[in-house]
């Protein structure tokens, strides 16, 4: 394996410079201008990769593989830890503090996937977890606060980077 670890790529829609959807046609490509190709997986390191994500969708990047049989479904009850930051703080520091953590509350977090409960870019990188995977994913701004950001904490535009495990999940019934 490379010395970078490979990024899955969940495709959402290009955006134009002013946040709004565009289409495949507007947009003329799937991919990026640096090579991330519409089959979404990249060996770029995962350092603000701004160009990239501005146009496709969620990164995740796998930090601990989990049990790859296991998968949530919408509705599913998930559990999990995470530790989320701006990527301009991940960007400029070797130690960035998260701007919210479970593991800092030392207290799991818990809800139900796919039904709005969190921001987008959380209900898809989770839907694509396996049981006891650990990931780092990449959400921009359209798929987090969006335009607005949630200020004081999040400004305006802010890709977040958000490290997830997957710690257990159950069905409703």
């Amino acid at each position: 394996m490379s010395l970078f670890s490979r990024l899955s790529l969940i495709q959402a829609p290009a955006l134009a410079a002013n946040g709004e959807e565009r289409s495949a046609a507007e947009e003329g490509h799937r991919g990026s201008e640096n090579g991330a190709a519409a089959t979404g997986i990249t060996d770029k390191p995962q350092q603000c990769l701004k160009d990239i994500h501005a146009k496709a969708g969620v990164l995740i990047k796998t930090l601990k593989p989990g049990d790859i049989t296991n998968f949530p479904k919408k509705g599913d009850t998930c559990t999990i830890h995470y530790e989320a930051f701006t990527e301009d703080e991940i960007c400029k520091s070797k130690n960035p503090d998260p701007f919210d953590s479970s593991r800092s509350r030392d207290t799991v977090f818990q809800f139900r996937l796919g039904l709005g409960q969190v921001i987008e870019g959380m209900d898809a990188a989770v839907s694509k977890m396996s049981l006891g995977q650990e990931v780092e994913a990449t959400i921009p701004y359209a798929y987090a606060y969006g335009v607005q950001g949630y200020p004081p904490v999040v400004q305006p535009r802010a890709t977040l980077v958000f490290r997830i495990e997957l710690i257990r999940f159950s069905s409703v019934v």
